[in-house]
């Protein structure tokens, strides 16, 4: 009898316990979705809204009906974006492949060489990633004006290029100290130098970690605004963002349909990035947080 009271017991309390688990997942779930609606909400509206007039936004329509897709070729035209897409793409890739090769030249240093001072020297790559971009703006256009750099493709490569070193050497310093040393010391004895060991052997090891930071500088120097604002004011030498932000007081004053339209097509390429390589940059991220 007493064992029978017994199994009803626990089987009332795993019931709860089922139960309570159910409510768990329903919870998570529930904050999960609207974590999810909030994010994609606001792209969603703009998406809506490059496909409406004028008088459906004010009207306060959420759903554009009839649709109106001539915004997209009019934004095209209007806002030159074809000029503003290259010299988007120009400066972020140039940018970009500046900062990874020197990032994993300085990471391979630091986390596999051993020499005085290396932890002092690392201490100050860590320090370089609490600066703040406004705090360097006024010595960074300084020194351009003087060096003439100013409305040139030099005087946004050179400083993203700066800024993206820190982040780039922590991550890859992360991934070279991970390596086993049976394989640098498998290159030494085959008589690789230090060189060949880096470029042959251990470079390709830290793919995951070359794509982490490529694809982070990338985004982040396509959607920076205050060095592009401040460093470039010709038309023709603009970025999309401040190329976009230019326009509104022209182009695009009053028409926020078009603005809406430019913005999209300001978007794609980005979203475009991220869901191709999002796979080497969740791993690369991964490892990198594992491996420190």
């Amino acid at each position: 009898m007493s064992t029978v009271v017994a199994s009803a017991a626990v089987a009332r309390r795993q019931q709860r316990l089922d139960r309570g688990a159910r409510v768990g997942r329903a919870g998570m779930w529930v904050v999960l979705l609207g974590a999810l609606l909030l994010s994609v909400a606001p792209g969603l509206y703009m998406l809506c809204l490059s496909f409406m007039d004028n008088p459906q936004l004010f009207a306060g329509r959420l759903v554009p009906w009839p649709p109106h897709p001539e915004n997209y070729p009019r934004a095209w035209v209007a806002s030159n974006i074809g000029r503003l897409y290259w010299n988007s793409v120009y400066v972020s890739t140039a940018s970009m492949v500046a900062t990874v090769a020197l990032s994993a030249l300085a990471g391979y240093g630091l986390g596999r060489i051993r020499f005085a001072g290396r932890g002092v020297v690392y201490g100050i790559v860590l320090i370089g990633l609490t600066i703040p971009l406004q705090i360097a703006l006024i010595p960074l256009f300084m020194n351009l004006r003087t060096l003439g750099l100013l409305n040139t493709p030099f005087a946004l490569i050179g400083p993203y290029t700066g800024f993206g070193l820190a982040f780039g050497t922590f991550i890859m310093k992360g991934f070279f100290e991970g390596l086993p040393r049976e394989l640098e010391e498998a290159a030494r004895l085959d008589g690789a130098g230090e060189l060949g060991i880096f470029a042959r052997v251990m470079l390709p090891l830290t793919r995951p970690a070359v794509a982490t930071v490529a694809i982070f500088l990338f985004l982040q120097n396509w959607n920076e605004f205050l060095f592009a604002l401040t460093f470039i004011t010709e038309g023709r030498m603009r970025t999309l963002p401040t190329g976009i932000y230019a326009l509104l007081s022209s182009e695009f004053y009053g028409n926020y349909p078009i603005l809406a339209a430019s913005l999209v097509l300001f978007s794609v390429p980005v979203l475009v990035l991220y869901f191709v390589f999002q796979q080497q940059f969740v791993e690369g991220i991964t490892a990198g947080a594992l491996k420190h």
